[in-house]
């Protein structure tokens, strides 16, 4: 899972906010469960916050 969060951290910044996040995840061939999974895994480890307004509701902390 470290490589697909990795994949899907990388993915979100490229996106800026365009894409929903559980669209951006299945771009990624990633199911809506495991897409939730690796942003619950991701926040947990306070690598992205939640950022509503946009598309996407969550942003890479940098």
């Amino acid at each position: 899972m470290e490589k697909d969060k990795e994949k899907y951290l990388e993915a979100l910044r490229q996106n800026k906010g365009k894409e929903d996040e559980i669209e951006l995840g299945k771009s990624l061939g990633f199911s809506k469960e495991y897409t939730d999974k690796i942003i619950q895994e991701l926040m947990a480890e306070e690598r992205i916050t939640y950022h509503a307004g946009q598309t996407c509701n969550y942003k890479v902390v940098e």
